[in-house]
């Protein structure tokens, strides 16, 4: 007795594993804590810088008034040398710390606001069938990298034009996109992208 085996039937197809709503939810969750704490963690973190901003903001006005007293007991006393020097000192303690007021007001040596806009914008401009796998965020924010896998290699630019839309990364621009296709250990092949801003 012979017995056929259509081998083409659906339950001899390998099927392929779709995430659950509830996995995708709990995906969602991790993520959402994880920004949360760097959120907290980044508060936290500037709070000294703060402190140290309005103390030199006070010792600030502290030498403005001496330099004040000192050019009035000068121009009342007369040419003295030794308040000249102290003067050309408190000048220049003067400048180094209008410097550093400039510098910490204008927030040039990086981002102050935590990095999490950043992350929700990666976030939002999600495409279907394209997912992140490394993050890069350096400098301060000023330089970005992404590292991900599509499905295809049109819902790349698709991506891109999502993230140009978002308000945190305006100024921005990826100078850098690649696409390579990788084949797995498991004999599939899979396409990968990275964007970067340098």
């Amino acid at each position: 007795m012979m017995q056929q085996i259509n081998l083409y039937q659906p339950m001899f197809r390998k099927q392929k594993i779709v995430f659950s709503a509830v996995t995708m939810l709990q995906v969602g969750i991790f993520f959402l804590v994880i920004f949360t704490g760097l959120y907290a963690y980044q508060s936290i973190s500037l709070k000294p810088y703060e402190k140290q901003l309005s103390n030199i903001n006070s010792e600030l006005e502290q030498l403005k008034t001496q330099l004040l007293t000192l050019e009035r007991a000068q121009s009342t006393q007369g040419k003295n040398k030794l308040l000249e020097k102290e003067i050309a000192k408190l000048s220049k303690e003067l400048e180094k710390r209008e410097r550093i007021s400039r510098v910490l007001l204008n927030k040039s040596f990086g981002n102050s606001s935590g990095f999490s806009t950043y992350l929700e914008a990666f976030a939002k401009g999600h495409v279907q069938g394209t997912w992140l796998t490394d993050v890069e965020i350096k400098q301060g924010g000023t330089a970005l990298g992404l590292k991900g896998k599509t499905l295809s290699s049109e819902l790349v630019p698709i991506y891109i034009q999502k993230l140009a839309e978002e308000a945190s990364l305006e100024g921005s621009a990826f100078n850098v996109m690649e696409l390579a296709r990788v084949e797995t250990d498991e004999g599939d092949t899979e396409l990968n992208f990275l964007l970067s801003t340098n």
